[in-house]
């Protein structure tokens, strides 16, 4: 199958997804709660450390006020040490949480795609363990190249948004997948990158609300699964 680029409209991929998420928001929306659930657990399993550190920082603020060298010199040491087990500890906890996150972001993927065609599917276990997979696999690697290479790293995430998209609606293989989206961003590169800001910006507003965050983020999904099927050349366009 050879991907044809057509011109990507935010507009109509906004107004898509907005009628979608309207219809399909109860399901979105669970599958969104519990996956900022599962999120939250490391912070909650490292709170000790987390309030150790912020102890530490605080400490650390007073002292610099005060402007003591001897005092400076001995809690950059504690900062340090507070800081690393802080560090190691959030870390172990999301290794284990890093599976149960990709797999519940790909049933979330898969929701969204369901609302934006407005029809039900069934997507095997086996089928969503492999995609969380590749899922899991390809953020790492663009976390990593967005943190060392900025520029090329926003590339490479906006030309693998559709990864995941073709490995369930597809079945393609990952890479036939990942050679497929690369095809279909070609010419919408920055569009898709308007569609991350927005969708950052959405997220980001939402913060404060706590709440809020659960209705954006099953959105901003349901937006990148209605920008797929816009520009999926052998599916009919949403209207």
């Amino acid at each position: 199958m050879k991907c044809i680029p057509q011109p990507l409209s935010l507009r109509q991929c906004y107004s898509v997804a907005g009628a979608s998420f309207a219809k399909w928001w109860i399901p979105i929306c669970l599958l969104s709660a519990t996956l900022m659930g599962v999120e939250l657990v490391p912070k909650q399993l490292a709170k000790v450390e987390m309030a150790a550190l912020s102890q530490t920082v605080h400490h650390a603020v007073d002292v610099f006020q005060q402007g003591d060298p001897a005092q400076l010199e001995a809690l950059s040491l504690e900062l340090t040490e507070a800081l690393s087990a802080f560090a190691q500890k959030m870390l172990i906890f999301s290794l284990y949480a890093a599976p149960f996150l990709a797999i519940l972001g790909v049933l979330l993927i898969c929701t969204s795609l369901m609302a934006v065609k407005n029809q039900r599917k069934k997507y095997s276990i086996r089928r969503v363990v492999a995609v969380a997979g590749v899922h899991l696999a390809l953020a790492l690697i663009k976390v990593l190249l967005i943190f060392l290479l900025p520029p090329v790293g926003l590339f490479v995430y906006v030309k693998l948004s559709f990864v995941s998209l073709l490995m369930l609606e597809k079945n393609d293989a990952p890479r036939e997948a990942i050679k497929q989206s690369w095809a279909m961003t070609r010419g919408n590169v920055g569009a898709l990158f308007g569609m991350v800001l927005i969708n950052g910006t959405i997220q980001l507003a939402m913060i404060p609300t706590i709440v809020g965050l659960i209705p954006a983020t099953g959105f901003t999904n349901t937006a990148r699964s209605a920008a797929f099927l816009l520009l999926s050349p052998d599916e009919p366009r949403p209207a």
